[in-house]
C-alpha cells in the first residue's frame, strides 16, 4: 500500500479475479432459490443443547448449507432452542446485529462482482440504508446501540495470510449510511509517540459499550497491534501486541482475539483472551487453526465459524468457555458470522429517531 492510487489499481484487479471464481458459484446457487420469505426450516442446533449458557434474544448468522437457502441471513434462538428463520431478501458475506439495528455485507455476482453494505431493520428487514464497497467483505460489527457500524473490505488480496492485502475499514452512521471516518485517517500514537507507516491496514473493529470508542487491528511491518480508537478525536493508541479481529467482552473488561504463531513455515492463529486491566492473557481451550473474529455469546462462552468436516461450503459456528477451561462445543451446522443481537433495550429509542432512506 504505497499510495492510493496504487491500492485501487490493486483493488480492481483483485476484484476482476474474484469475479470468475465466483461465477460459478453464482450460476449453481442461482438455480437452487427459493421464494418463501420468512421460512423456518427445522433447528440444526441440538448440540447446542449441552451448552448452559445465560444468553438471551436473537443469534443472526449467514446460512452457509448447501441448499436453496444458502448465504441468506437467517436467525434463531441465541439459547440453542426453536428453529432457524430465513431471511430471504437479504444474502450477506458477513452479519452484525445490534441496537435493532443489522449490517449484511452484500456481493452482487456476475461476469463483475460488486459489493454493498446494507443497514437493515432487525426488527422488519427492511433496508435503511446501502453503502458501495471497494473491496470483498471481510468483518462487520455494530455499536451496541446500533448507531454506528464498521466493516472492513479487502481492496487487495484476499485474506489476512497473504502478505500482500491491503484493506480498507470505514466507520459509518446507520442512520442513512454517511461515512465518518477511514481508519487510515486516524492519527495512532505508540509508546506515547506518534506512529505513522505507509503500509498500515486496519480490520476488525469492535466498539465500546458507550459508542465513543473502539478496538481495532493495525498492521505496520509485519506487526499486529491491538490499537484503541476515539471517534470523535480520529485518533487510536497502540496498547497491546500480536493482536488481530479483536472482540470486546459485553462487560467491557476483556478482548478476544487470534493471535498469530508461525509454525514449520505457515500462519497459524490460536484464540486468546486479554483482561484490559491486568494485561493478563489467557489461551482458550480451541487448538484448531482459526481465521474469524470472535463473537461473545454471553460473559462465559465466545462463538467462532469453522469449515464442516465433510469438505462442502458450508460452515460451523463453535462455542468455548473464555478461561480456558473445558473443550470446545459445536453450536450450530451451516452456520458462519454469528451475531447474538445486543443493545435491544435501545430499539424503540434509535428507531423513533433514526432517518429511512428514500
Amino acid at each position: 500500500m504505497t499510495t492510493t492510487t496504487n491500492k485501487r489499481v490493486l483493488g480492481f484487479s483483485a476484484l476482476c479475479v474474484a469475479a470468475v471464481a465466483a461465477l460459478g458459484g453464482y450460476l449453481f446457487h442461482a438455480g437452487q432459490r427459493v421464494a418463501a420469505t420468512g421460512s423456518a426450516a427445522p433447528a440444526q442446533t441440538a448440540p447446542a443443547a449441552a451448552l448452559a449458557t445465560t444468553a438471551t434474544g436473537r443469534l443472526f448468522f449467514r446460512h452457509s448449507g448447501v441448499d436453496a437457502h444458502h448465504g441468506q441471513l437467517a436467525w434463531r434462538d441465541a439459547a440453542g432452542q426453536g428453529d432457524a428463520h430465513f431471511v430471504e431478501q437479504l444474502s450477506c458475506e458477513v452479519v452484525h446485529a445490534s441496537g435493532g439495528r443489522g449490517l449484511c455485507l452484500t456481493a452482487k455476482r456476475g461476469v463483475v462482482t460488486t459489493y454493498r453494505a446494507k443497514v437493515f431493520d432487525a426488527a422488519t428487514f427492511a433496508v435503511r440504508a446501502e453503502i458501495p464497497l471497494q473491496g470483498i467483505p471481510s468483518r462487520t460489527r455494530l455499536s451496541r446501540d446500533g448507531r454506528l457500524g464498521a466493516f472492513t473490505v479487502f481492496t487487495a488480496g484476499h485474506g489476512y495470510a497473504n502478505l500482500d492485502f491491503s484493506t480498507q475499514t470505514l466507520l459509518i452512521d446507520t442512520a442513512d449510511g454517511r461515512v465518518l471516518a477511514d481508519l487510515e485517517q486516524f492519527a495512532v500514537t505508540r509508546d506515547g509517540q506518534p506512529f505513522k507507516a505507509q503500509d498500515f491496514n486496519f480490520w476488525g473493529v469492535t466498539f465500546t459499550p458507550d459508542a465513543r470508542g473502539f478496538y481495532a487491528t493495525l498492521s505496520s511491518g509485519g506487526q499486529h497491534y491491538l490499537v484503541r480508537g476515539d471517534i470523535a478525536s480520529r485518533s487510536a493508541s497502540v496498547i497491546h501486541d500480536n493482536v488481530e479481529c479483536p472482540s470486546l467482552s459485553p462487560d467491557a473488561q476483556r478482548v478476544a482475539y487470534k493471535k498469530r504463531f508461525i509454525v514449520d513455515g505457515r500462519i497459524v492463529w490460536q484464540f486468546h483472551v486479554l483482561d484490559l486491566r491486568s494485561g493478563v492473557e489467557t489461551p482458550l481451550a480451541e487448538k484448531r487453526n482459526v481465521d474469524d473474529q470472535i463473537e461473545w455469546l454471553d460473559d462465559a462462552h465466545v462463538l467462532y465459524a469453522l469449515p464442516a468436516p465433510d469438505g462442502s461450503a458450508a460452515t460451523e459456528v463453535w462455542a468455548t468457555p473464555v478461561d480456558g477451561r473445558g473443550e470446545p462445543v459445536l453450536y450450530l451446522r451451516n452456520a458462519y458470522s454469528p451475531a447474538v443481537e445486543r443493545g435491544v433495550e435501545t430499539a424503540a429509542i434509535s428507531a423513533s429517531t433514526a432517518r429511512t432512506t428514500p
